[in-house]
């Protein structure tokens, strides 16, 4: 993983408490961060609200992967002063290093609005929406840089990887061309060009490049994570499972791991252990509709209909176009004796499919007019 490097923040105090400050940035810098976040302890035991202290100790915290220590520190620092601009970056990278992207966009946005072209927090917060499932502003933000910075291979890593998720192929082959001719890691090229071959249905190809990514980085949670959704295609859940654990070990902040070990969970008979998974990916991306889905699945199959409908009405409202949401929630309003609006959602339920079915049609035969009197394939109605 990348090493950002942090705002240092430096204020004038008393003697004593500069001295401690100045000596444990120097064990910082020299990598004794045991004696660092000692001297900076102690300068917080003298001057609980020295903002310089916690946010040096949130330096270390973060410097020694311990990122929750780190939040709590850069969030004690702002609570004493709410102007120390530089602990935004510093909490922003927390957060990012941690895999809590969503919950970083608030302190890059802040620090942002002081200084505009930081171009590492401008840098984090796009990729930070783009892993936030935000892709259209995330994708915005990484051409800005992009057209800005043509040469610098993280940003153009990164807005490759963007088009590829959002299912734009072809935009995301031409950006991996042109990474091609940079000092690109080898694991980072077999992963992209492995998401590249996912995406366009070879997955045989896509098997081998995210293999031989993992070959060169064993550690790579992303690589472990699409590995496993390429398990989960052929229906190898136990397999699965293995990767997405071993994923989730390494990055356990991963919302779409979450979710999909959930899934996993749920299907194999062991719904309480998928509901702490898909609890969790909602935890982490609060407009997620997908574990919202499955959550409600995992009530309708306990017999609470009216739990379901309060993450199903979520979901709809964040996804109005997903017919198995739409159907799903008619049943839990008819089985929670809602028929009015279980009609409602049936008859909405049945709209979206057949503007689906047309959809299709053209594609298939654009000059052949939709026999309406032909009937519409659906599950059993609720």
């Amino acid at each position: 993983m990348r090493v950002f490097l942090l705002f240092p923040l430096l204020i004038h105090g008393a003697a004593l408490g500069e001295d401690l400050l100045d000596a444990g940035r120097q064990a910082m810098e020299r990598g004794e961060y045991t004696q660092a976040e000692r001297l900076f302890r102690q300068q917080i035991a003298n001057t609980p609200h020295s903002a310089e202290a916690l946010s040096n100790l949130g330096a270390v915290m973060a410097r020694e992967e311990k990122f929750d220590e780190a939040v709590k520190a850069y969030q004690a620092a702002l609570r004493a002063n709410s102007k120390l601009t530089s602990v935004y970056f510093n909490l922003g990278v927390a957060y990012f290093r941690a895999g809590r992207y969503e919950t970083a966009l608030a302190p890059f946005e802040t620090f942002l609005k002081s200084q505009p072209g930081e171009p590492r927090a401008r840098e984090l917060l796009a990729i930070s929406l783009v892993e936030s499932a935000q892709y259209k502003r995330g994708i915005a933000e990484l051409d800005k840089l992009h057209a800005e910075r043509p040469n610098n291979p993280t940003i153009l890593f990164a807005l490759a990887g963007a088009h590829i998720r959002i299912g734009d192929e072809e935009r995301g082959r031409q950006l991996l061309q042109q990474l091609e001719t940079m000092n690109l890691p080898a694991a980072a090229w077999h992963l992209l060009q492995g998401m590249l071959y996912y995406r366009l249905s070879l997955y045989e190809e896509a098997e081998r490049e995210l293999q031989a990514a993992l070959r060169l980085d064993p550690m790579s949670a992303p690589t472990l994570a699409a590995l496993g959704r390429l398990r989960l295609r052929v229906n190898d859940d136990s397999a699965a499972i293995d990767l997405l654990e071993k994923a989730l070990a390494i990055q356990p902040q991963d919302a779409e791991s979450n979710y999909q070990l959930g899934v996993l969970f749920s299907r194999t008979g062991q719904e309480d252990r998928g509901r702490q998974y898909l609890t969790r990916a909602l935890e982490q991306r609060a407009n997620y509709p997908d574990p919202m889905y499955f959550l409600a699945k995992i009530e309708m199959h306990q017999h609470r209909p009216a739990a379901a409908i309060k993450y199903l009405e979520r979901a709809s409202h964040l996804a109005p176009n997903q017919q198995n949401i739409r159907f799903l929630l008619a049943r839990a309003y008819k089985e929670s004796g809602q028929n009015e609006r279980a009609r409602a959602e049936l008859t909405e339920f049945r709209r979206l499919q057949s503007k689906g079915l047309e959809h299709d049609r053209q594609a298939i035969d654009p000059e052949r007019p939709l026999d309406p009197t032909q009937p519409v394939d659906a599950e059993s109605e609720p």
